[in-house]
């Protein structure tokens, strides 16, 4: 219900976790009202929730269920549990996906299958970013062998070549999977 004759705009989450100050930035000029977002390893759902007052729909995917018992969510906010390897959202749904350093994580024999699901839920247009310190040609390898069709580099908010991002510290590199 509306009083006084004025619309309430819609609110937006300004929560801030260390490494999200600069990973939220960087997403939000990806997102429209009508983007679905995944993050995939969404211990703490920060990155989520702030997304959630930008997007249309938004998957946290997390392997530890924390986030159940801590977090109050908005309807537009799905939290989803899987075993890191198998995502389970719908296939050809999300626009814009993000693991963060979440690949690292993975046991090397997991990594591609991971790959696989995640681009199995991207839409035809969609784009996956992460970040990874394996080495630029093993991962623009893997995502390559998952499927993608494409892998850019960024280095900040800037997009380089595959051949510059040799040259950057692993931990300042971000990749885009398409």
């Amino acid at each position: 219900m509306v009083t006084g004759g004025a619309l309430r705009l819609p609110f937006r989450f300004q929560q801030q976790r260390p490494g999200a100050g600069r990973d939220f930035p960087f997403l939000r000029r990806r997102f429209t009202p009508r983007t679905v977002f995944m993050e995939v390893g969404a211990a703490d759902c920060e990155l989520a929730l702030q997304a959630a007052g930008y997007v249309e729909r938004v998957y946290a995917v997390d392997v530890s269920g924390q986030f159940l018992h801590s977090v109050l969510v908005p309807c537009n906010l799905r939290l989803v549990l899987c075993d890191g390897v198998r995502i389970p959202v719908p296939e050809a749904s999300v626009d814009v996906a993000w693991s963060g350093r979440f690949l690292d994580q993975l046991h090397p024999d997991d990594r591609l299958e991971h790959l696989r699901s995640v681009r199995r839920s991207l839409a035809s247009d969609g784009v996956y970013f992460c970040i990874a310190s394996k080495g630029t040609r093993d991962v623009l390898h893997s995502f390559l062998q998952a499927g993608f069709s494409a892998v850019h580099c960024y280095a900040g908010g800037v997009r380089i070549p595959s051949a510059a991002a040799r040259l950057i510290p692993q931990a300042r590199l971000r990749y885009a999977a398409r």
